[in-house]
């Protein structure tokens, strides 16, 4: 039986690495492998915040903290005080905390791609097939739209910068109704 602190190092690292963390409650013990998992895991934040659309100050502010973070785990004893410390200042940062004075000077927003959702959707038991019924459903729709704007008296061109796609699409969308 594990404790909740192994657990919670296991899930925490899954958040990161998914299955190849299963089944590392265990290691969070060993001081070795704590440390690998933490650098791996820490990697992939530091690479994902370079990805980051935020202003030059605000990067520049979260790649240090990452790095110093990494930093902390790269020596064989990992300074789990400084790492701490720092992984705190890293998610004030990233939640609009910036300059050292309390104030909120970023707000964070966070979007899904359609790639993102239809991976969620799968996840969740969700059929793999979703993102085809969905085209189908936007075709849809987008055909019922240019009727009815066809109706209002609209010409393909104006349609085509109404549903920002081409004329061309327009003009073949128009002959499967």
């Amino acid at each position: 039986m594990h404790t909740s602190e192994e657990l919670d190092f296991e899930m925490t690292i899954q958040l990161f690495l998914g299955d190849k963390a299963s089944n590392i409650a265990g290691q969070v013990s060993s001081q070795k492998h704590r440390r690998e998992w933490l650098t791996k895991a820490l990697r992939l934040v530091a690479k994902r915040i370079h990805e980051l659309d935020t202003t030059t100050r605000h990067k520049e502010a979260l790649v240090s903290c990452a790095e110093r973070a990494l930093r902390a785990t790269e020596s064989q004893k990992i300074s789990e005080a400084e790492c701490s410390v720092t992984l705190l200042r890293l998610i004030g940062q990233l939640a609009g905390f910036t300059g050292g004075r309390g104030a909120i000077l970023c707000t964070p927003v966070y979007y899904q791609t359609a790639a993102q959702h239809y991976t969620e959707a799968v996840y969740e038991g969700g059929d793999a097939m979703q993102d085809y019924y969905d085209e189908k459903n936007a075709i849809a729709v987008r055909k019922r739209l240019i009727t009815q704007l066809k109706s209002e008296g609209l010409g393909d061109f104006q349609i085509s910068l109404i549903l920002n796609t081409s004329e061309y699409q327009i003009k073949e969308l128009r002959k499967e109704l």
